[in-house]
């Protein structure tokens, strides 16, 4: 999965890149086809934003957006969104087969 990291008005450490390289190979464990993450940060008033966006092949972005008094806190908080969405994801796929075995 190719990560992109941006940071809106300033710049971000490489410590904290590097953070979001490894949450995004820990949701490389979901067995759907996601194809790239973009995670994207702003300083707001006086508040850390972050964005993750999960481009999925053949579907919607899932998106997650978090807020935090760090850019790691806020991180980590989109990320848990994202994560949760793709468990969502992954249990209406396995609800499908189901059904349609069931039939």
């Amino acid at each position: 999965m190719e990560v992109k990291v941006s940071a809106l008005h300033g710049t971000i450490p490489d410590s904290l890149n590097d953070h979001a390289v490894r949450h995004a190979r820990r949701l490389e464990r979901y067995p759907l086809k996601a194809a790239a993450l973009s995670v994207s940060f702003e300083h707001a008033s006086g508040r850390r934003a972050a964005e993750a966006r999960l481009n999925m092949a053949g579907g919607p972005p899932l998106i997650g957006h978090g807020i935090g008094a760090t850019y790691r806190n806020a991180l980590n908080e989109a990320i848990s969104k994202v994560e949760r969405q793709l468990k969502r994801a992954r249990a209406r796929k396995r609800q499908r087969r189901r059904e349609v075995v069931g039939r």
